[in-house]
């Protein structure tokens, strides 16, 4: 059994993985800005933890991410920051907003108590998720 993967060529983030046959495999369309390569091992390979580099399938690596003042005291100024966050990686805020980040690094406070979760994503990295609680000012 042969494996065909798709992966985006800027990022080598993997958008599709299909097996069977290598000349069935070939028959299937290629999506736009993507390219394609094949291996025969397909037994651990899934997207949240590989990705393609200079056309070849890698792991991805713990996210290297150091928080600084957790637990955080909801009073509006205090201020968690988080960082090691990799170049272009995207965050997901506890509101749901999105943002890529270009600095290595953010910053949260907050006035509300409370668990904050935020969701990190990079293509190199495997997803990590950080919860910050917020207690409540003395």
């Amino acid at each position: 059994m042969t494996c065909g993967i798709d992966y985006e060529v800027a990022s080598g983030k993997i958008i599709a993985i299909t097996t069977g046959r290598a000349t069935d495999i070939e028959k299937t369309p290629i999506l736009s800005l993507c390219t394609r390569i094949y291996i025969d091992d397909v037994l651990s390979l899934q997207p949240s933890t590989h990705y393609v580099k200079n056309g070849l399938l890698m792991d991805r690596q713990p996210m290297p991410l150091i928080t600084t003042s957790t637990p955080l005291i909801a009073n509006g100024t205090d201020e968690a920051v988080i960082s090691g966050i990799p170049e272009g990686a995207q965050v997901e805020w506890p509101d749901g907003q999105i943002n890529i980040v270009t600095d290595g690094e953010i910053g949260f406070s907050v006035d509300l108590p409370g668990t904050y979760a935020f969701k990190f994503t990079a293509v190199a990295y495997l997803d990590k998720e950080i919860t910050i609680e917020a207690i409540p000012a003395t």
